[in-house]
């Protein structure tokens, strides 16, 4: 039978090999494996079929419209008028915007990725009469998910 675990890279994980090791499991029928990290890239436009959810152009589109408006209202008794300002306040707020977004969204992406540790997933292989126990104590160290698979038998030919 074989027991695959999910765990945070840290002391609830060694403690959990040191207890299987405890009740009679050697250290070839325990597997460790640690997962890579993977960067997020951030992109300017959400595609259809590849969204994350992080748009950059909303905080350009707020800024944009409430320059054009503030140039539309002052533009009026200005030198070049109305339009000329409602265009150069949506050109600099639309500008300023997506900047000040893509600067907030870099700096959250790359603050999630320091902060959330490294999954690991432990795989266990034990006899059928072990799996409660080991199923125990794995959840009593914090396993972020568990699964059982049963062994398939060998096919003779």
């Amino acid at each position: 039978m074989y027991i695959f675990a999910a765990f945070d890279h840290g002391d609830f994980l060694e403690i959990a090999i040191a207890d299987l090791t405890r009740i009679g499991l050697t250290r070839k029928s325990i597997l460790a494996v640690p997962l890579n990290k993977t960067t997020r890239k951030i992109s300017v436009f959400d595609r259809m079929y590849r969204a994350d959810g992080v748009s950059v152009l909303d905080g350009a589109a707020l800024l944009g419209t409430v320059c054009m408006v503030l140039g539309v209202i002052f533009g009026s008794v200005l030198l070049w008028g109305p339009i000329i300002w409602g265009l150069l306040g949506l050109i600099a707020g639309g500008g300023v915007g997506l900047a000040a977004d893509w600067i907030i969204t870099t700096r959250s992406t790359r603050a999630d990725q320091r902060n959330n540790p490294i999954p690991v997933v432990l795989l266990v292989r034990c006899a059928e009469s072990q799996v409660e126990t080991v199923e125990r104590i794995l959840e009593e160290h914090h396993a972020l998910a568990l699964a059982r698979h049963q062994e398939m038998p060998a096919v003779s030919q």
